[in-house]
């Protein structure tokens, strides 16, 4: 009585639980002042916590270590089941850990503790948080399902879901359908397993009309050889990341 109409979408319900777990280490990147003309306090770009202290987004979201000075990163920026903003936490960068890479458009910096922790509590922003291991090994393969957590245009924190098959692959970079906007920048891509597999970063393609026809993320292995030869001298920083 029962079919599977096109493909099979049907996921074992932990997907839900894994999910809203994960979500909770993507941080919006507020303005501190002025930029690009949007006012101080404007939501600029999206990231999230590779480690305890360690925050990933783009490079043209953070394109130098000047420009720490123009942010601060903001968690738990969301609505709640009943449609109320939840209670935020906002972390600012440290300045002693700083890489960017243009050609791979990401950027990696280390937030200060929170101030304002208990005595009883860890003031490190990826414990009160969480983060997302790096994964050096992601999978990639035809028609596989990707998923984005993003704060799209600033607003509160959304996720597009599924409907966001692989596209293109290259050595780099992964294309895949799906919707991001301005502020979608610095996005975690997960797989059905929510492990990570990009760091969004643009758009992709167009049609012949000059439609777009999918996004772009930077792949994560291709993140992580950049970060070991970076950080070879500096031990600390990758076992922090778990690389």
């Amino acid at each position: 009585f029962e079919r599977i109409i096109d493909e099979n979408d049907l996921l074992p319900v932990w997907f839900l639980a894994r999910g809203a777990e994960v979500q909770r280490s993507v941080g919006r990147v507020v303005l501190t002042k002025p930029h690009g003309g949007l006012a101080q306090g404007r939501g600029w770009a999206s990231g999230f916590m590779v480690a305890p202290t360690l925050y990933l987004t783009n490079n043209h979201v953070i394109p130098n270590q000047a420009f720490n000075d123009k942010i601060r990163i903001q968690f738990n920026y969301q609505l709640g089941s009943d449609g109320i903003e939840e209670d935020t936490e906002s972390f600012f960068p440290a300045g002693d850990v700083f890489r960017t890479n243009p050609a791979l458009d990401y950027t990696l910096i280390r937030l200060k503790p929170y101030e304002k922790a208990g005595e009883d509590e860890s003031a490190l922003p990826g414990d009160r948080w969480g983060y997302i291991p790096l994964n050096a090994s992601p999978i990639y393969r035809d028609q596989q399902h990707f998923n984005i957590v993003q704060h799209p245009s600033g607003r509160p924190k959304e996720i597009a879901l599924q409907d966001n098959e692989i596209d293109e692959l290259f050595d780099k970079f992964v294309r895949y359908k799906g919707d991001t906007e301005p502020g979608s920048s610095g996005s975690p891509v997960f797989n059905n397993l929510w492990q990570l597999v990009a760091l969004h970063h643009a758009g992709g393609a167009r049609d012949a009309s000059g439609n777009w026809v999918n996004n772009q993320g930077v792949r994560v292995d291709a993140i992580i050889k950049d970060l070991r030869e970076f950080f070879a001298d500096r031990q600390e920083v990758l076992d922090e990341l778990g690389i």
